[in-house]
């Protein structure tokens, strides 16, 4: 009978299954790794081109901060010239209400009929005083009073300078001889409405 001794194949057998582990697990350690380093880079790279990003946004939000800054300088600077505008108008609209009003005035007298003593311009309100021959001529000047326009452009339609006009005190008075009525009245302007408030747009 013959006896083969199987023992050192068996050995050489398992120092290949251990070379072969060992091979296979420093080959996927290998790999692991080169994974590792390639996502090490990405990771890298990502993170450089945000910080790049954020960089950018930063230079140009402060850059519209800047411009933001520039449009509410202007804009407070607009506002000013707008409201010395408005100055500049209302001081030349006084300037030459006194000849509008009086050029009218002469226009509204009854003629023939009554003569004016006193006129006086405050603001909006405007005070007469003078003699007329009867209360029908004084209600007649007080209509008239009603119709003067106001000063503006030739190409809008008149409006009515005076939205009222109020009788103060009419008395009897002779003059040489005649009886007269001695009157004084008040004309009120008519003042622009209120502007009304913005309505705020409700948010969906």
């Amino acid at each position: 009978m013959i006896r083969i001794n199987l023992l050192p194949f068996r050995a050489a057998r398992k120092k290949e299954n251990v070379r072969r582990q060992v091979s296979v697990f420093l080959l996927s350690l290998v790999l692991v790794l080169i994974v590792l380093g390639w996502i090490h880079f990405y990771l890298q790279s990502k993170q450089k081109k945000l910080s790049t990003n954020v960089a950018e946004v930063k230079k140009e939000l402060q850059l519209y901060k800047k411009k933001d800054r520039e449009i509410k300088t202007l804009r407070q600077k607009l506002k000013t010239l707008e409201q010395r505008k408005k100055v500049i108008e209302g001081l030349e609209a006084n300037r030459f209400k006194p000849v509008h009003v009086l050029d009218n005035l002469t226009q509204k007298v009854v003629p023939g009929r009554m003569w004016l003593n006193k006129m006086t311009l405050r603001n909006n309100r405007m005070e007469l005083a003078g003699i007329a021959v009867d209360n029908n001529t004084v209600a007649n000047f007080m209509d008239n009073l009603e119709t003067i326009p106001k000063m503006q452009r030739a190409n809008k339609p008149p409006t009515p300078l005076y939205r009222r006009v109020r009788l103060t005190s009419v008395q009897s008075q002779k003059v040489r001889n005649v009886g007269m009525k001695k009157f004084q009245m008040t004309a009120l302007e008519k003042q622009p409405p209120p502007k009304k408030p913005a309505k705020k747009k409700k948010k969906k």
